[in-house]
């Protein structure tokens, strides 16, 4: 059996196009290993140029004086007041992990300029507790029978 975790987050101010974030993890146990990253992949904190150009985490709405910075975001009129902070308008960053066996597992995305350079500040961390389920047996079988005592022992098929 198996587990799918799916991780988000929303960019925050103070990155520009070309950062991007990489996920980082602990495999089940310990801290996290922020000096290798769970894979390669990066993700882009303003795909296709899309992100956080206005005040507070995104333009003020659809109004004249707040929309002149929004790129190919919905922007702060547009999107749930809960769903992210202040401003709305945020590129959601998500990753999934496919977890195989139980463990306390921590999770992190560090961000990068667009040089490759960390950028300064302690990462959040978020930790999930998975439990995963042995599998079914496949079934059982006779192991043997005494017709004298009547006694049945039975044995899990492989």
């Amino acid at each position: 059996m198996s587990s799918l975790i799916k991780l988000q987050f929303a960019v925050p101010v103070g990155y520009q196009e070309g950062d991007y974030a990489k996920l980082h993890g602990n495999s089940g146990s310990g801290a996290i290993d922020w000096d290798n990253p769970l894979s390669n992949k990066i993700y882009l904190l303003f795909p296709d140029g899309a992100g956080i150009y206005g005040w507070g985490l995104a333009p003020w709405g659809h109004h004249s004086w707040g929309h002149c910075f929004s790129m190919r975001t919905a922007g702060w009129g547009r999107l749930p007041w809960g769903h992210h902070s202040w401003g709305h308008g945020a590129v959601i960053v998500m990753a999934i992990d496919m977890i195989e066996s139980c463990g306390a597992y921590k999770y992190g995305f560090a961000c990068y300029d667009k040089l490759g350079n960390l950028h300064e500040g302690a990462p959040e961390e978020a930790e999930v507790e998975v439990h995963i389920a042995p599998p079914q047996p496949a079934g059982l079988k006779k192991y043997s029978y005494n017709k004298d005592t009547d006694i049945l022992i039975l044995d899990i098929a492989a």
